[in-house]
C-alpha cells in the first residue's frame, strides 16, 4: 500500500465529501476491538463538509458523540498513536453522493450519545451470530433459549461497560454504523445494503466502493485491511 503525506492530500484537492478514512491503534481498547472483530482495524470516519463555503471535515462517532473536526486537526490527532489510512471513493460512487443530505444527517445526529446496549447490538453478540436476536423474537423471550441468550446479552453489556472504563473515549464500534448509515443516506449504493446494526469497522474497508487505498503516516503496514471472517482469494 502507497504512502500518501496528509499535506498531498489537502493541498492537491485530493479528499472528497463521502471518502472514507481507517485507523489501526495501540492501546488495549483498539486491540480489543481488533482482536473481537478479527481485524487491525478499529475505527472509521467518513468525510463531509458543513455547507458549500466550509472546509472538509471528518464525521466520526467517539466518545463524545456524533462529532465533526476539520481534516487535518483530526488526522494530526490520530497520527499520535493510530496507523490512519484513506479510502476514497470510486469516481462512479463520488457522482452518487448527495452532499447536502450527508449535512443533514450529522445535524440529525449531531453530539447524539450511542448508549452501550447498542454498542452490544453491534458488537461480539452480534459477531457471534447475528440471528441470535431474531431467534429469540421468534422463540419468545420466556422460552429457556430465549431467557438464556438475554443472560448472556446482560453479560455483554457489562463487558462493553468495563471496556469503555478503560478509556471512556474510546471510539465506539458504532463508528461503522454510522459511517454506513451515512453513505447510505448520502445515497452511494452498496451492495446488500448491509444492515448498519451489523457493520464493523474492518468491514466498512471492504464495501466495493473504493478506488483505491493508502496510508497516511509511516511505518509502513502490511496487508491492513485482512479480515478473519472474509473469505480467501
Amino acid at each position: 500500500m502507497d504512502l500518501v503525506a496528509l499535506d498531498d492530500l489537502m493541498k492537491g484537492g485530493v479528499l472528497a465529501v463521502g471518502d472514507v478514512l481507517a485507523f489501526r491503534g495501540v492501546s488495549r481498547v483498539d486491540e480489543f476491538i481488533q482482536g473481537a472483530t478479527l481485524s487491525g482495524i478499529s475505527h472509521v470516519a467518513i468525510v463531509i463538509r458543513e455547507g458549500a463555503a466550509a472546509p472538509l471535515s471528518i464525521l466520526e462517532a467517539t466518545g463524545e458523540g456524533v462529532t465533526v473536526t476539520p481534516v487535518d486537526q483530526a488526522i494530526a490527532g490520530y497520527q499520535k498513536d493510530h496507523t490512519c489510512f484513506y479510502l476514497p471513493l470510486a469516481p462512479a460512487k463520488r457522482t452518487q453522493i448527495d452532499p447536502t443530505k450527508l449535512e443533514a444527517y450529522y445535524v440529525a445526529n449531531a453530539k447524539e450519545k450511542y448508549n452501550y446496549s447498542g454498542v452490544v447490538a453491534a458488537g461480539l453478540y452480534d459477531i457471534d451470530n447475528p440471528l441470535l436476536a431474531k431467534l429469540v423474537a421468534h422463540l419468545g423471550a420466556d422460552s429457556p433459549f430465549g431467557a438464556a441468550i438475554q443472560k448472556y446479552e446482560a453479560f455483554a453489556e457489562g463487558l462493553w461497560n468495563k471496556v469503555f472504563d478503560w478509556n471512556p473515549g474510546y471510539r465506539r464500534l458504532f463508528c461503522s454504523q454510522l459511517v454506513t448509515e451515512a453513505l447510505v443516506t448520502a445515497n452511494v449504493s452498496i451492495p446488500g445494503p448491509p444492515n448498519p446494526r451489523l457493520v464493523v469497522p474492518i468491514e466498512v474497508c471492504h464495501f466495493p466502493i473504493y478506488g483505491g487505498a493508502y496510508q497516511l503516516n509511516p511505518p509502513p503496514f502490511p496487508d491492513p485491511f485482512k479480515w478473519g471472517a472474509a473469505p480467501i482469494p
